[in-house]
């Protein structure tokens, strides 16, 4: 039984058509597999009861239904009684898609979504590239069809199923964007999605820009690959982009945090023991250069947990809207018959100790940024201006103790 622990958006990340989530490391493995071998062997009374149901039905029900389908709906029934919205159950096809997606490629048309507080699907933001950025689908669109289907109690990992597919195949999506009376209506064709990880330029001279699109499998290696490219071009200072970052692997946030951070706790996680487990930085940090960090409501967990770490430390300044607040853990647990699920296992804490879930991080200067309204990058255009003045000494962070 494996196990990988992430932090993310949740299926509802909803990497969604980007179908993903998070993935990365043994977690809680010895004890979920004692805990299940010890279930087999006792025979809970509860699992009995299931079990007296499910003869019922085999002997009395009307029509046949088979075994499969039962035993499915069980499972998702338990997972749903959670009320956990980034809890999922995942049959073989979906989980393996699911997977696939941490390793930076799958097919789909190319779009981050969750669920707001009207369990409404809402695009978090396309991916630049795909079938879905190409067709002008926006960040903030409402998913109101699948094809002919009303979206009106879909949950994401439901949505998933619907929009994704093999590559050549199409589907339709029905779309509710503000400011806009007409349906919008688009037509895509599905393809392998390649995640782009992340990307940088040099900018204004002496400025490097950084952005991290999701933290996957190679997050921390490509990261440092570009941000030692653009050191070489003897840049004076960097602007890192978390906006839109839905999150990702865990153990990539701590090494991604542990390039600016020498020493110390990089996140905090809390177990339902309320056990506490520091993640530490893994040193080789870069603690000179001048840093400002983007951030907005669609960056969320794994993303959170390096904003908030550099906030905590004052290592860099942060800069947009308040964060999307998720600080819960999945773990990725991968059944016996192919199938699996993602389970909320821990909370976590900045290294400071704050709980941001549902509350999000305010950055230390504030910008708002509408993407569709504003013609120029406001947000972007600030980090500069704040970077410039860190360069110049005009602003001084103090080192946290």
């Amino acid at each position: 039984m494996d196990r990988k622990v992430l932090a993310a958006i949740g299926v509802a990340l909803a990497f969604l058509v980007v179908f993903a989530t998070f993935a990365g490391g043994m977690f809680l493995g010895k004890m979920l597999e004692q805990q299940r071998t010890a279930a087999y062997q006792e025979g809970l009374p509860s699992v009995q009861k299931v079990q007296e149901v499910f003869s019922i039905i085999d002997h009395a029900y009307v029509e046949e239904i088979s075994e499969k389908k039962l035993i499915n709906g069980a499972v998702e029934g338990m997972l749903e009684a959670l009320d956990d919205p980034y809890t999922h159950y995942f049959d073989k096809t979906h989980f393996d898609s699911f997977m696939e997606v941490t390793t930076g490629h799958f097919d789909g048309v190319g779009i981050v979504i969750s669920q707001n507080k009207e369990k409404e699907l809402v695009v978090i933001s396309p991916i630049d590239g795909t079938p879905a950025h190409k067709a002008g689908i926006k960040e903030n669109d409402i998913i109101t069809k699948i094809d002919d289907k009303e979206t009106k109690g879909i949950n994401s990992d439901e949505a998933v199923k619907l929009i994704r597919g093999k590559r050549g195949t199409k589907v339709k999506l029905t779309m509710r964007r503000e400011g806009t009376k007409k349906a919008l209506v688009f037509d895509l064709v599905r393809a392998q999605i390649n995640i782009p990880n992340v990307s940088s330029e040099k900018v204004d001279g002496d400025i490097g820009y950084l952005r991290l699109h999701q933290f996957n499998e190679q997050t921390q290696a490509d990261l440092k690959k570009h941000y030692e490219d653009l050191k070489s071009q003897k840049v004076r200072g960097v602007v890192f982009d978390l906006r839109n970052n839905p999150g990702g692997i865990l153990e990539q946030s701590v090494d991604v945090g542990s390039m600016w951070i020498k020493s110390g706790a990089i996140v905090k996680i809390k177990s339902r023991t309320g056990q506490i487990e520091s993640k530490n930085a893994n040193g080789g940090a870069d603690e000179t250069m001048p840093l400002v960090i983007l951030v907005n409501k669609g960056s969320a967990s794994a993303a959170e947990i390096v904003a908030g770490a550099m906030q905590d430390y004052k290592r860099a300044v942060i800069v947009g809207e308040t964060t999307f607040g998720k600080a819960s853990v999945q773990t990725v647990i991968d059944l016996s018959d192919g199938s699996g699920i993602l389970l909320t296992t821990d909370k976590y804490l900045t290294p400071k100790g704050r709980m941001i879930h549902k509350k999000g991080i305010k950055p230390d200067i504030i910008v708002k940024f509408d993407p569709h309204k504003d013609k120029e990058d406001v947000q972007l255009k600030k980090a500069k201006e704040v970077l410039r003045e860190l360069i110049s000494g005009k602003r001084v962070l103090k080192a946290a103790s």
